[in-house]
């Protein structure tokens, strides 16, 4: 009887363990100068660039505010409860996303390394996704 209650309690641990654990901090991915897609008989304009990031953001929920220095700042808010910001810069031929500041996101540096909620980089991949599919549909 006792191995069997031990063998249901280390299933029902292994079960519930794993959401738990996906939501612990993981390490921050920055893109940094991504090359942009094009077809082979057009090369972007750092103007096209510019469109295609805003549009891609849009189209994904961002909300993004040029800056006097020529980048963007890219801000996602989920229920008012949660928010990442990344700061956004562009060329013809690259762009580079990388982290700026983030709220109620589990974000802390340990061992010099950028932790947040696994969700920022999920949120963050899906900008990259949509920027590269208005990329190639100029």
């Amino acid at each position: 009887m006792k191995s069997k209650l031990l063998a249901a309690f280390l299933i029902a641990s292994a079960l519930f363990a794993t959401p738990a654990m996906a939501r612990s901090p993981v390490p921050i991915v920055n893109y940094e100068n991504v090359s942009v897609p094009s077809s082979e008989d057009k090369v972007p304009t750092a103007a096209e660039v510019k469109r295609a990031i805003l549009a891609a953001a849009e189209a994904k929920g961002w909300l993004i505010v040029p800056q006097p220095d020529g980048k963007l700042l890219a801000t996602f808010k989920v229920q008012n409860k949660h928010a990442i910001v990344v700061e956004i810069s562009y060329a013809a031929d690259q762009y580079s996303l990388t982290y700026k500041e983030s709220v109620n996101m589990k974000y802390t540096e340990r061992d010099g390394e950028q932790l947040i909620h696994p969700n920022y980089n999920k949120w963050t991949q899906g900008l990259i996704d949509a920027i590269h599919s208005e990329m190639l549909n100029l």
